[in-house]
């Protein structure tokens, strides 16, 4: 009876996935494991009506979905707040992935009933004037020059999602080969670290971009970031990954990460992200840190 059918309210992104991923489907998708569903766009004022009785918000779309979500979750008041369930119909999904979260979205809506629950981290990075909080990664070098190209390109490149994953390891690559290291100063438990990088990341989630496992242990409910940190000399190891993955291997990432929940970082370039996002920023200076245990993710496995 419906009486006793569990609410949750989806959030959906209308422009992620194929046909079957409409809103149409997906309701009926999740009306038929015994949920009862209201509906949201992710493109409009998502947490306007979230009923008191609701249990679960379902979040269908991509990893940019999951973010905006749970950044306004965050923005909100604690009525808002609900776990989170993860409908995977992005392009990388490294957030879904890195919690080895169902992709058959049947069989992961059928699984909540075990409410099977993750804590999620948030990391947040300061300056004396900007605050920003991030769900994957926060970081400087290669991967934002990467975001900054694939933003350059065409939309008519690729819209088979596999064949875009492939253009970024080539164009990743590419970058490998040519990137200008950059100077950086690091703090890093009371000891100065003084050297050029090709890449400084900070992951919350073993994955980043595209489809890289770069941290295979965080653990992003641990209270921890795990740290990577491309030294210009370590060029030749990068890439020689990055080929092997161009070339359809699974090799392991040749540099261990470091797990820290502090981190401090002097250095001067425009090539910072947040997440999936390039930052505009004069900051040069940045304090990074871990809010645990913010969030709340029903798990499948």
């Amino acid at each position: 009876m419906k009486i006793n059918q569990t609410k949750i309210q989806l959030i959906h992104n209308p422009t992620a996935g194929a046909e079957e991923h409409e809103a149409e489907h997906l309701m009926e998708m999740l009306n038929a494991a015994g949920y009862r569903c209201s509906y949201a766009s992710s493109k409009k004022k998502i947490m306007k009506k979230i009923a008191t009785d609701v249990k679960y918000i379902a979040v269908a779309g991509g990893d940019g979905t999951v973010r905006k979500v749970v950044l306004t979750m965050l923005d909100k008041k604690l009525k808002y707040k609900r776990p989170l369930a993860v409908l995977p119909l992005g392009t990388a999904n490294n957030i879904a992935s890195s919690l080895g979260i169902e992709e058959n979205l049947r069989l992961n809506a059928e699984s909540w009933k075990q409410e099977k629950l993750q804590k999620l981290d948030i990391g947040v990075a300061t300056t004396r004037k900007e605050e920003k909080y991030f769900i994957e990664s926060f970081g400087f070098g290669l991967f934002p020059a990467l975001i900054k190209w694939m933003d350059e390109q065409p939309k008519t490149l690729s819209e088979d999602p596999n064949e875009e994953v492939l253009q970024a390891h080539n164009a990743l690559l590419h970058l490998a080969k040519h990137y200008q290291p950059i100077p950086a100063t690091i703090l890093l438990d009371g000891k100065e670290l003084n050297d050029e990088f090709l890449m400084i990341e900070l992951l919350n989630i073993s994955r980043l971009g595209p489809k890289l496992v770069l941290a295979k242990n965080a653990n992003p409910g641990d209270g921890m970031l795990e740290l990577i940190l491309i030294k210009a000399k370590q060029r030749p190891l990068i890439i020689k990954y990055l080929e092997e993955i161009v070339a359809g291997k699974k090799p392991q990432f040749p540099i261990k990460s470091i797990a820290v929940n502090q981190f401090k970082i002097k250095l001067d370039t425009k090539d910072i992200h947040v997440d999936d996002e390039l930052m505009e920023t004069n900051q040069h200076t940045w304090d990074v840190g871990v809010l645990p245990h913010m969030i709340e993710v029903l798990l499948t496995k």
